[in-house]
């Protein structure tokens, strides 16, 4: 009997640790994460700027809140949607193609870093434009952006091996996909 008990209890154990995360699994969000959209006048570093871009959404949007669709089924519907892709219903288009619940694009259109040495010390601007919307099917938010972000920092006090405008860029990144949870809620 005793040992009955103790077999019965450890049933009862397992399953109350499975059954919370079985339901989160059902509850997670599918997002669709278009590609980086890199223009035409931009430089693209050995791809450090997608990098970037994919560093911040794997920190962000992690499994048990948000379920990411298969990258190339987001893309396919993001070529077909290439000319209004940024336009609420390119984002919806997006999402039914690619059964998500949320979709997020970005793209930068400028991407400028100048030395300027015409000060007592010399300093390092930076400049970077371009476009960010993300829509909730779920509950029909949509959030369109076109951002601008400049910084400026004494060159003498970056680091050489340290990347100021990557570092930068992964900051704005960080900032506008924020933006996305907040629409989510």
């Amino acid at each position: 009997m005793n040992k009955f008990v103790k077999m019965a209890a450890a049933a009862l154990f397992s399953a109350l640790l499975v059954l919370p995360g079985m339901s989160r699994a059902d509850a997670a969000m599918k997002l669709a994460v278009v590609p980086l959209i890199i223009g035409e006048n931009v430089e693209d570093d050995a791809g450090l700027k997608p990098i970037a871009y994919s560093t911040e959404v794997s920190e962000l949007f992690q499994y048990p809140e948000y379920d990411l669709v298969d990258s190339d089924t987001v893309r396919k519907a993001a070529l077909a949607q290439q000319d209004n892709l940024f336009t609420k219903e390119g984002l919806e288009a997006i999402a039914k193609a690619s059964g998500a619940d949320c979709v997020v694009a970005m793209s930068v259109d400028k991407f400028d870093v100048e030395e300027d040495n015409f000060r007592r010390e010399p300093v390092t601007k930076l400049r970077f434009e371009g476009n960010f919307a993300t829509i909730n099917m779920l509950n029909g938010s949509y959030k369109e952006d076109h951002y601008r972000f400049r910084d400026e920092r004494e060159s003498g006090a970056i680091h050489p091996k340290f990347d100021y405008p990557h570092n930068r860029f992964q900051y704005l990144c960080k900032r506008e996909l924020n933006k996305a949870i907040k629409n989510n809620k």
